[in-house]
């Protein structure tokens, strides 16, 4: 129970930082609007049904580019520490790694779900105006859901990437890779995409791919992975 102040010191902390950083703000607007855009380009394919356009929309490529902004802002969460040396006094005022790293995860996660939600909506309000939303509703409940959980996991990855690179950089070269030349690469070569970590995630917006909840695992799976390795490093490193 003493640690309980801490953690929501630590997350108090965490939170205060990342909303006062103004490319937080700058990257989820950019976000948004190349979603925007996207659903505008669907939306206008007039030979494409609802649900296609829907589809086309918030599956595939356009999940990954749209995800990619909210990474950015979860691999910044650390890149910026790192290069401006804040860490050590972040260290020094959540005393201990794991703290720091559920800080962080907790409050990028949050974050994340909210702009994935926003992603969404955006789609949704765009169709909605050029054309006609999907007569059914399991697409609109799949994305509500799937896209919130795909880009939480694909920031906390980042966060993690962050955590071990220590090099904002690096880790959105990583971002950008493994889910487009990595993952393609592999199944090019004969593995399954459902092991895919991005690329089974991606599934799970829209109906008729399968378990949602299987197929987010892999990319649980990567972003747990990962914020443990960095909470180790970072208990091992002189910060």
């Amino acid at each position: 129970m003493k640690g309980i102040p801490f953690v929501f010191n630590a997350i108090r902390y965490e939170l205060t930082r990342l909303v006062t950083v103004r490319s937080t703000w700058v990257l989820l607007a950019a976000g948004l609007v190349l979603q925007g855009l996207i659903a505008y380009l669907s939306a206008s394919r007039d030979y494409a049904t609802p649900a296609e356009q829907f589809a086309a929309s918030v599956h595939g490529l356009p999940l990954i580019l749209a995800a990619l902004f909210g990474t950015a802002v979860a691999v910044n969460a650390f890149g910026h520490e790192y290069r401006y040396g804040t860490i050590t006094t972040t260290m020094l005022t959540l005393r201990r790694p794991g703290r720091v790293m559920a800080a962080k995860a907790l409050t990028v996660g949050a974050l994340m779900a909210v702009y994935g939600l926003g992603l969404v909506g955006v789609t949704v309000l765009v169709q909605g105006v050029i054309s006609r939303l999907p007569g059914e509703p399991s697409h609109l409940a799949y994305a509500f859901v799937g896209v919130p959980v795909y880009v939480l996991l694909a920031g906390l990855v980042g966060l993690g990437v962050a955590a071990l690179t220590r090099n904002a950089t690096v880790s959105m070269v990583a971002a950008i890779g493994f889910p487009t030349v990595v993952e393609t690469g592999a199944v090019l070569a004969g593995a399954n995409a459902k092991l895919m970590p991005f690329l089974s995630a991606g599934q799970s917006v829209q109906p008729g791919s399968g378990n949602p909840v299987l197929l987010m695992l892999p990319l649980l799976a990567l972003a747990v992975g990962l914020l443990s390795a960095g909470v180790v490093l970072l208990a091992r490193r002189d910060v």
